[in-house]
């Protein structure tokens, strides 16, 4: 099992992605943080590899950007509502089994509402969510670290979250 499932848009904010994926794999290993670009060995199957990862994950954490409902599919509109979408089909696999879902909204992103998602992924709405602002960071890293610990057996406390 691979424990923890970034689930992100490359269109928007990536670098909040990779940052979590890194602070992440610090602190709970390499094995445990599924993220594509790393996981995802050359020459393998994507689309196995993508939902093997969802499948595997007791919590997928979505990286929810400033762009992440703007950004256009390649055939026209939003790409969050084409089916083929993998950013909502990861989400969607994800709560269809259950799978904890945390959204990470990045800086002042607002809420996302059911008006604005399709029907496969509107739950998502009802996920509590978290914060990471580049103005907060180790603070809003170590709350992050610590709520996922919590969720895949690790129930260290950073230090720096309880200041």
């Amino acid at each position: 099992m691979s424990g923890i499932f970034i689930n992100f848009r490359k269109q928007d904010e990536p670098g909040f992605a990779a940052l979590l994926q890194r602070e992440l794999s610090r602190c709970f290993g390499t094995t445990v943080v599924f993220y594509a670009s790393t996981t995802i060995r050359p020459g393998d199957n994507y689309e196995f590899g993508l939902l093997d990862g969802v499948r595997r994950a007791q919590v997928l954490v979505a990286v929810i950007g400033p762009r992440w409902l703007s950004t256009p599919h390649e055939s026209g509109g939003r790409a969050v509502d084409h089916r083929t979408d993998w950013v909502r089909r990861e989400i969607a696999e994800a709560l269809s089994r259950g799978t904890r879902v945390i959204p990470i909204l990045i800086n002042d992103v607002e809420r996302l509402t059911n008006a604005t998602l399709p029907d496969d992924i509107s739950h998502l709405v009802k996920c509590q969510y978290l914060r990471l602002r580049h103005d907060n960071l180790e603070y809003d890293l170590a709350r992050i670290i610590a709520e996922l610990g919590m969720h895949i057996g690790d129930r260290s406390q950073p230090d720096s979250l309880n200041q």
